[in-house]
């Protein structure tokens, strides 16, 4: 029954952003940063220290942006609460508020579940088959928190065909880092060559499975080309349903 993209393989792992769900609409990742702005500018004043909502979004801003250079430098992951440590350093109120951290942890966190994220098109189909095929399937989601992913694939019904979740702010190193890929292929206990990981990113997803000599699945749903200047992958697709459709005669 396995088409080309899985002769040979025993393992499939699985990105989690725009491979196997994604904000519905661009919108909602907006809104989602709206919320964060305007609740934090609330617990702020609750503790006493009114901000201004521009600067509150400004800091915001520079210091993910700062996490994420940091993130692609490093390949290791920035979690929430140390990104939540800097946005209070650059405003520099960390020790005055220390109580109040979480509860701007909590808020930043939790935005995730205030907007729409759905499951991508054809996803429970495809893990349904895969997993009645018998294949272990494992997620390798690059996120600050975890936690809140794993909510959000227990509210869409996700979570059930996986063996195992990794998410990088709890294991440590993230894509493209090999290390990561490594942690995965424990995880299966499969070979590199019996492994296939499907994502949407060149520079994440195909780069950290070439990396780890791992095969490769680009998932670009809304993309005219599959690679620009990025290894190639090994196999490109435009809906999740072709992994399992049968490609060969």
């Amino acid at each position: 029954m396995a088409n080309a993209i899985l002769k040979g393989i025993k393992g499939i792992s699985f990105d989690f952003w725009y491979t196997i769900a994604r904000y519905e609409t661009d919108k909602e990742w907006k809104r989602q940063d709206e919320i964060r702005v305007v609740e934090f500018c609330k617990i702020l004043a609750d503790l006493g220290f009114e901000t201004p909502r521009d600067r509150v979004e400004r800091t915001l801003r520079e210091v993910g942006t700062e996490c994420e250079a940091e993130r692609n430098h490093t390949e290791i992951e920035v979690s929430s609460r140390v990104v939540i440590t800097r946005f209070l350093t650059r405003l520099g109120i960390r020790k005055q508020i220390a109580g109040g951290l979480n509860r701007l942890l909590q808020s930043f966190d939790e935005s995730l579940l205030k907007v729409k994220i759905v499951a991508e098109p054809g996803a429970i189909e495809v893990l349904a088959e895969l997993k009645n095929r018998g294949y272990p399937l494992i997620l390798l989601s690059n996120t600050s928190h975890g936690h809140i992913i794993k909510r959000i694939m227990d509210r869409e019904g996700l979570t059930p065909y996986f063996d195992h979740l990794l998410y990088t702010d709890e294991i440590g190193p993230r894509k493209p880092n090999p290390e990561a890929f490594k942690v995965m292929l424990t995880r299966l206990e499969t070979k590199a060559e019996e492994t296939v990981h499907v994502g949407d990113r060149l520079e994440l997803d195909v780069l950290g499975a070439r990396r780890s000599k791992v095969r490769s699945v680009l998932y670009a749903s809304n993309r005219d080309r599959c690679y620009d200047g990025y290894p190639r992958p090994d196999f490109c697709i435009h809906d999740l349903r072709e992994l399992i459709q049968n490609q060969e005669e």
